[in-house]
């Protein structure tokens, strides 16, 4: 078991103004599969995998009030996904519909970097390490 201070990376959850929608673009765009369908506390939530990771979706609760995505701000900025080719992953998540919002560009020497947005203003960063 794992002491008190070692940690794993458990999931990421993204709250959906449209949650089909959202699963949608996460399934057919991103290319993530749905792992279950669960009620909780009200509402029907969505558990995906993409490339290995939990990603939870859940639409708001009944009175429950959330921020209208926007401008920028302190907190969680984006998450990011290793890919082997960021410019040919680009161009397929492209060809696809998927917006991209900042084009293929080397970072630094050892990484070439893209960004894509999804629902309610969500940033993943496609980070492609070079040797």
């Amino acid at each position: 078991m794992a002491g008190p201070l070692e940690y794993q990376f458990h999931h990421i959850h993204v709250f959906c103004s449209d949650l089909d929608a959202t699963e949608r673009w996460f399934t057919e765009g991103v290319g993530a599969t749905v792992v279950n369908r669960a009620d909780s506390r009200g509402v029907t939530g969505v558990t995906l995998n993409l490339g290995g990771a939990s990603v939870l979706l859940r639409p708001a609760r009944e009175g429950e009030v959330l921020a209208s995505a926007g401008a920028r701000s302190f907190g969680v900025d984006h998450f990011g996904l290793r890919v082997d080719d960021v410019d040919a992953t680009v161009e397929a998540l492209r060809a696809r519909g998927v917006f991209i919002e900042v084009e293929p560009w080397d970072f630094s020497p050892g990484s070439r970097i893209a960004f894509i947005k999804g629902p309610d203003e969500v940033r993943i960063e496609l980070v492609q390490a070079r040797s």
